[in-house]
């Protein structure tokens, strides 16, 4: 315990994302499992859902919770909109003093232990619990736990749809401390093949595609190493066999140069990355507060109103939202 509590006085002071919101009627989801990660849960559904609805766990990033990412990163609206349910796994500050979720102890990433079983768990159990499309399953994260919905797209492929990761880390990247500063910092750089086995790992038996993955990152972000958005594109290009640098297209979105957007496609032509690149964004969620269709979110401590809403535009990869 003593080991865990000083790994998280270093990497929460680097991985810090947003502070605690108010209540923003979320319910907690108790008995869900054996829980061998030890955390708590909650969850949201919007009036009128209907059944066989989707599913998104959204992960947090270190010193905020529940309440707080679903206030910032305007979740609980995008269910409101387009009848899905929306699930916020929390952190106890008994595994970790500053609320990070543990993506740098091997033994909270694996396969069947620790966190990421606690979070598979709470996926599953809602999903039966609430009779939803357990085939409709998506995740995405901010910070550390952006660096946690790769572990959960690792760890249990068959358990999600697609995924997005924002301002985090490719899977495995670190196994303690030393090697957690590090990677912040993208000195974690290793082969495309070390990435692939690193996942491939966690699923010997396992034979199908992996989860698309949409990838968000601020160009200049001072605490998590834009070089880990190369790092993780070439983690998840490598389970699909695919070139990194021969994209299907590369463009600049909502009329400006700030938002440039890439486009990997596999042989059918189906999508499995997109890579959003965001100058100025820094270390924080994209959001664009306003009552447009395609704005939402909240400005806050690494919140920032870029004119992009990340959210969204995660909920459009999922195939939650109609293409225009």
């Amino acid at each position: 315990m003593y080991r865990l509590f000083t790994i998280s006085l270093y990497l929460a002071a680097a991985m810090a994302a947003c502070q605690p919101a108010a209540d923003t009627g979320l319910i907690e989801i108790r008995d869900f499992g054996d829980n061998p990660g030890n955390l708590r849960g909650y969850y949201y559904t919007p009036e009128n859902m209907p059944g066989g609805a989707p599913l998104v766990v959204v992960l947090h990033g270190c010193t905020q919770d529940a309440a707080g990412i679903a206030h910032l990163s305007g979740w609980n609206q995008l269910a409101e909109d387009n009848g899905f349910a929306v699930l916020y796994p929390q952190q106890k500050r008994t595994n970790n003093l500053k609320n990070c979720f543990n993506w740098f102890v091997p033994e909270d990433i694996s396969r069947g232990s620790g966190e990421a079983r606690s979070i598979r768990q709470m996926a599953a159990h809602l999903a039966r619990e609430l009779e939803l499309d357990s085939n409709r399953v998506f995740v995405t994260g901010i910070s550390a736990g952006g660096a946690m919905a790769a572990v959960m797209l690792a760890a249990y492929p068959e358990g999600f749809r697609a995924g997005a990761v924002m301002s985090g880390i490719p899977y495995a990247a670190a196994d303690g401390l030393s090697a957690g500063l590090q990677a912040m910092k993208g000195k974690a750089a290793l082969p495309a093949e070390e990435w692939e086995s690193r996942v491939r790992r966690q699923n010997a038996g396992y034979a199908a595609p992996y989860p698309p993955l949409a990838i968000f990152h601020g160009t200049d972000d001072p605490i998590v190493s834009s070089v880990n958005a190369d790092e993780l594109a070439e983690q998840w290009l490598s389970l699909y066999d695919l070139d990194p640098v021969a994209p299907a297209e590369v463009k600049t979105m909502n009329g400006t140069a700030l938002v440039k957007r890439t486009t990997y496609q596999d042989s059918a032509g189906a999508t499995v990355l997109l890579r959003y690149d965001l100058d100025g964004l820094g270390h924080a969620i994209a959001v664009d507060p306003g009552e447009g269709p395609m704005q939402g979110g909240a400005e806050g401590d690494f919140s920032k109103d870029v004119d992009f809403f990340s959210s969204y535009w995660a909920a459009r990869f999922f195939g939650l939202i109609p293409d225009n």
